[in-house]
């Protein structure tokens, strides 16, 4: 058995969705369980009598569903109906290939068909989608960068020399450290876009939203509320930074913990709610509260005088002078809070 007649490649346009975004339950009649993400696809390997086939993605763990209009590298080989003693094939499609150099789509389409021009202009990407101006990210040497068509991103990067030739790169790295090479990772989501295909980079402040898990390196785009003075938010060791417009973390059986060997610091110049958001009850300042026990015992002491003039003199002294005792313990050594 000639293995070549089983396997073979070809480039293809892709022509339309086959139940890509739905599922169709097994022995039903659109049923598509064998064929999931399934794309119509035509061969653009002669000019003409382009055969058609049905394509699935070769990768089920990591997919990047091309448009309609796009172009993809595609290969047959054995499919799920092969035996030991009968190979059958199907084909498969690996990548989009990037005819514009677009993040956000690649299309040429007609290119299969030989179309008019007032035909290829008719050809809509998909059913829903939109296209967008999405700028692409500035490449550092050795990044693994994941690119959405939307301006979302994973980039596993790393600390880059300072000393690079001016002009090497067009834009520098944003997360400067003293240790070249230290891996981060970044991942951001919405960015101001572009245009003309130009670079851009991540930055905390100004992205939608991002997480970076930095080893050495510093964010110096990201701006608190209120500057760190005591612990400076120069810190270079490794850190784990998330900012959006709003962050919620929820544990959903058990308890949430924020652990820390240094501090916390809960940053805000406005309120802070505990057990709520609808919560009243305003918390006391620990030092006010102090001295004002210590004058309430304080007068308590001192006695009063009463109508023939006669000094009154309190019977509990014992007790006042164990609440004198007391009062200094009132105030937390660990717990701090600001005095608004």
């Amino acid at each position: 058995m000639n293995l070549k007649e089983y396997v073979e490649w070809d480039v293809a346009e892709v022509l339309e969705y086959e139940y890509t975004y739905q599922y169709n339950e097994p022995g039903s009649e659109l049923s598509n369980t064998d064929r999931l993400f399934a794309l119509k696809v035509k061969s653009c390997s002669s000019y003409f009598n382009n055969k058609v086939y049905m394509a699935r993605p070769a990768d089920m763990n990591m997919k990047r569903i091309p448009l309609v209009g796009e172009f993809v590298l595609i290969f047959k080989t054995f499919n799920e109906q092969s035996t030991s003693n009968r190979w059958r094939t199907g084909w498969y499609y690996v990548s989009t290939i990037d005819l514009q150099s677009s993040i956000n789509e690649n299309r040429l389409p007609g290119i299969s068909d030989g179309l008019t021009q007032e035909q290829i202009d008719a050809i809509k990407p998909g059913k829903t989608f939109t296209s967008k101006t999405i700028s692409p990210l500035q490449p550092y040497e050795g990044d693994m960068l994941l690119e959405g068509r939307w301006g979302n991103s994973i980039r596993f990067g790393s600390s880059i020399n300072t000393t690079y030739p001016a002009g090497y790169y067009y834009k520098s790295t944003p997360w400067p450290s003293n240790q070249d090479g230290d891996p981060i990772i970044i991942l951001s989501n919405g960015r101001n876009n572009k245009s003309k295909k130009e670079f851009t980079v991540e930055n905390a402040e100004q992205d939608a939203s991002s997480l970076y898990l930095t080893s050495t390196q510093r964010i110096d785009t990201l701006t608190l509320t209120k500057d760190l003075t005591v612990h400076n938010s120069a810190f270079v060791g490794s850190q784990f930074v998330g900012v959006a417009d709003r962050v919620i973390l929820r544990a959903k059986s058990d308890i949430a913990v924020i652990d820390s060997q240094e501090a916390i610091v809960l940053n805000t110049p406005n309120e802070i709610y505990i057990g709520g958001e609808d919560a009243t009850e305003p918390l006391a300042h620990g030092l006010v509260l102090q001295q004002i026990l210590q004058l309430i015992v304080q007068a308590i002491s001192a006695g009063s005088t009463g109508p023939g003039g006669a000094p009154c003199v309190t019977n509990a002294s014992a007790l006042l002078s164990q609440i004198s005792t007391l009062l200094p313990d009132l105030n937390s050594t660990k717990y701090k809070m600001t005095k608004t």
